[in-house]
């Protein structure tokens, strides 16, 4: 018998830019946010609820325990939800929700109109852009805060199961919205307030309930304790710049230079006031690619698979092999980084390649594995203060080129600052050479063999450092003596 309500609202905010995307495009952008009826970024109820009993479901061996709170569709046999959970919507001044139409700061307004767009495009194994591969979307800032309530119907027995869920909204694996391992999506609990209310005692207290989420007068405070293991392996690269300067570029220049270090406004609330603050990012993305692309070198080189396998007289079949042992059609990519569902795969002996042959796609998509947060840096940590100019030589005549002449402005670290770099693995049962290669890759970052960001031939986003696994487990320090 249902004898308690669980009550909580929760304060999120969002250490990495937020993706919650809404289906829609505009004339500017491939891919738009959601928004709620004031025009301001929101998180609907459904996503925090999918990702919640994912992350339960994914950490707890017996599923049907959470199947009693989530529900299950089984016709006659289902059973109902016990547990509701609202949309977030961002918090503004005073640390208030916009309840009433259009009650909103115009200078707020104006920039929530115009949110950050992230540029990507797919690089191929021969560091290329792919056809078709340049797109966009739009971000909710970093920094920004919304608020929820969630809610469960039970009984006294359930409060362990409460504590656990609420718990869970501090899991590294707590990631919502689309791109979660591409950067962005990652979320910290700023504040819980909760309250159990008893009917059996507390039937007029619950009816009376304010349901407004910018009334809290009657929750109290709840600590954050520690989750279950949150299955996942955990790497920590700290990095000094080897050439002093690195490159992630925005794409585009400015007044001075024709490419520029990609730099974003984050929200910072200062007096419970919404500030914002201009930093400059490192993509997970940059980072994410160059990894990817090195692990498959290294579990083709751990597997056997050299050039001199690949067939000298035919063009098509050579293609077709150089596509099995790249991107997604290579297996620890695959496994790592994820792939699509359906289309044709290729099929072939993999030591000969003969017989290849396209088959219907027998794998799953999957997400990836890897998670990557995006980085920030203030003023005081980074300057793009170095301007570089190119010129394209005709060999010809030795002078410059008509028209090949630009500049890019590159990236420095201030007061002895270093690139840390935090990296997780989700715990998986791998093929053989898998992590081997994985590992193998960040030894190369911190060996100064795998360059980082733009401008990387000309001496660029070398680094070198210290790569340890889980804390304490040391797997490679450079040694610059």
């Amino acid at each position: 018998m249902n004898t308690h309500i669980y009550i909580a609202r929760i304060v999120l905010e969002a250490t990495t830019p937020l993706f919650v995307g809404s289906g829609e495009s505009s004339l500017l952008k491939d891919a738009l946010v959601q928004k709620d009826f004031n025009g301001m970024p929101m998180i609907q109820g459904t996503s925090l609820t999918g990702v919640l009993r994912h992350v339960l479901q994914d950490t707890e061996s017996d599923k049907s325990k959470w199947e009693q709170i989530f529900g299950l569709p089984n016709g006659k046999d289902g059973l109902g939800s016990r547990l509701r959970i609202s949309s977030a919507y961002l918090i503004l001044n005073d640390n208030k929700i916009g309840e009433k139409f259009d009650d909103i700061d115009d200078k707020i307004k104006a920039k929530f109109d115009n949110l950050p767009s992230r540029q990507h495009v797919r690089i191929n194994d021969k560091g290329v852009a792919i056809k078709n591969g340049l797109f966009d979307n739009e971000v909710v800032y970093k920094g920004t805060k919304f608020k929820f309530e969630i809610e469960l119907i039970g009984n006294e027995l359930d409060k362990p199961v409460w504590i656990e869920i609420l718990n869970q909204f501090d899991s590294a694996l707590f990631r919502v919205g689309q791109g979660t391992r591409n950067g962005y999506g990652n979320l910290k609990v700023a504040n819980i307030k909760a309250k159990t209310f008893d009917l059996n005692i507390d039937f007029d207290a619950y009816t009376d309930f304010n349901p407004s989420l910018n009334d809290d007068t009657c929750l109290v405070n709840f600590e954050i304790g520690n989750s279950k293991n949150d299955g996942l392996i955990y790497y920590k690269l700290e990095l000094e710049p080897d050439g002093l300067f690195f490159n992630f570029s925005e794409g585009f220049g400015d007044d001075k230079v024709d490419n520029k270090p990609l730099e974003e406004e984050v929200v910072i609330y200062k007096s419970n006031k919404i500030d914002f603050e201009t930093q400059t990012v490192i993509p997970a993305t940059s980072i994410k690619g160059a990894i990817a692309h090195r692990t498959a070198f290294h579990f083709n080189k751990l597997k056997g698979k050299y050039a001199d396998i690949l067939n000298k007289e035919h063009k098509v079949v050579r293609d077709v092999q150089i596509k099995m042992l790249t991107g997604n059609f290579n297996d620890a990519v695959y496994q790592l980084f994820g792939g699509e569902v359906g289309g044709m795969r290729l099929k072939a002996d993999e030591k000969s390649f003969q017989s290849i042959e396209y088959v219907p796609e027998t794998k799953e998509g999957q997400r990836g594995k890897v998670i990557i947060d995006d980085l920030y840096f203030n003023e005081g940590q980074i300057v793009n203060d170095k301007i570089f100019n190119h010129v394209a030589i005709d060999r010809f005549t030795g002078g410059a080129m008509n028209g090949a002449l630009f500049s890019e402005k590159s990236s420095r670290f201030l007061q002895n600052n270093k690139l840390e770099l935090h990296i997780a693995l989700e715990k998986a049962i791998y093929d053989e050479h898998v992590i081997e290669a994985f590992e193998n890759s960040l030894k190369d970052i911190c060996k100064g063999l795998l360059p980082l960001g733009g401008m990387t031939t000309k001496g660029n986003g070398i680094f070198t450092g210290t790569l340890t696994k889980n804390k304490t487990e040391n797997l490679f320090n450079y040694d610059r003596n």
